[in-house]
């Protein structure tokens, strides 16, 4: 009997010791995935007063996004015909004519069709399974984790793979204008830009 009991309490330690795993496990999980914004969007001021270094005039520019202020919208791929559930989905925060920034997410078995890049991209995996998020740069592959980085160069192919079966790639983008309009503002398709006026004569506080 006194062995029966040595064995209970073994037992029940072993499903403690499990219980507070899994706890620990999704308290990580969740510091990792809400990440949640400090603010509500509603009251977040995203604009600044900024110089334009071309013209030397500030403009009330938009320059700071929550997470949760960007539209994830499928990113149908011509030729491709992947079901809904497996299409990837992208968004951007940042629209300019000198570059744009967002978020691109593969679903588990997803892909992201070759093709030739307009501009310079820039890309870091915020998310994915270790050595699941394929990289093809021309005719080179890697095979990167969370925490990677690369850039396709302009006038390149490239394609991009998520290999698990069950876990999203989520990746932050930077695609960077080669050839900007001269002539034209930063800010001239950037959202929330307005009240341009000489830096020395701007009224009122920043």
């Amino acid at each position: 009997e006194e062995n029966k009991e040595k064995e209970e309490k073994k037992a029940q330690r072993k499903k403690t010791r499990k219980r507070t795993k899994k706890r620990k496990k999704k308290g990580e999980d969740d510091d990792e995935e809400d990440d949640d914004d400090e603010e509500d969007a509603a009251d977040f001021q995203t604009k600044a007063w900024v110089q334009n270094a071309r013209n030397g005039m500030e403009e009330h520019l938009s320059v700071a996004k929550l997470k949760s202020m960007i539209t994830m919208e499928p990113l149908f791929q011509e030729g491709e015909k992947l079901p809904l559930a497996k299409c990837p989905l992208a968004g951007k925060w940042f629209e300019t004519d000198q570059f744009s920034s967002g978020q691109l997410i593969l679903p588990p078995g997803s892909f992201k069709a070759r093709e030739v890049s307009i501009s310079t991209e820039i890309f870091f995996v915020v998310g994915c399974e270790p050595k699941q998020m394929q990289v093809t740069i021309e005719e080179e592959v890697f095979n990167m984790s969370k925490g990677s980085h690369f850039f396709v160069p302009a006038d390149n192919e490239y394609e991009l793979h998520n290999n698990s079966k069950d876990t999203p790639a989520r990746l932050v983008f930077c695609l960077v204008r080669d050839n900007p309009g001269s002539n034209s503002s930063p800010a001239a398709n950037s959202e929330g830009a307005e009240n341009k006026q000489p830096k020395a004569t701007k009224k009122g506080p920043r």
